[in-house]
């Protein structure tokens, strides 16, 4: 199986991405930003092309259409975002809250409701967010 985790910057999906595969004993597949997300960001920054907007389109439709794959979205607060960023002395690139409405839209039109999970990692602990995430994973996959 193979789970990919979406979401902004800062929002969680690396921490969350090796909670979940320590406590799976690492035995499915994550992916760090699939291709909704590497499309929204293209577009952001300016690296967006027809020909890969379209090969995104294209893996996005396959993924949502896959019993072998899963999405994982996090999400999080402008303001938790900005003192995570804060705490790696980072700052964000882009317009937190309008790319997230861009991410937001395009998780909807491409993955389909019942492959995708929605984790605000705002407020609730490392744990928390990955029992949910585990919980959720293993009854999709039974």
């Amino acid at each position: 199986m193979w789970l990919i985790f979406e979401g902004l910057d800062k929002s969680g999906k690396t921490t969350l991405e090796w909670s979940f595969l320590k406590a799976t004993n690492y035995k499915h597949n994550v992916i760090d930003r699939g291709p909704v997300g590497y499309l929204v960001f293209d577009k952001v920054f300016g690296r967006s092309t027809k020909l890969g907007d379209q090969e995104f389109i294209k893996q996005a439709r396959k993924v949502s259409k896959s019993k072998n794959f899963f999405v994982v979205y996090c999400r999080t607060d402008k303001d938790v975002a900005e003192e995570r960023l804060k705490l790696h002395n980072e700052t964000c690139p882009y317009d937190y809250e309008s790319v997230q409405k861009q991410l937001d839209k395009q998780i909807k039109r491409f993955y389909s409701k019942d492959t995708v999970l929605i984790v605000d990692t705002s407020h609730k602990s490392i744990e928390e967010c990955t029992q949910e995430i585990v919980d959720w994973f293993m009854e999709k996959v039974k």
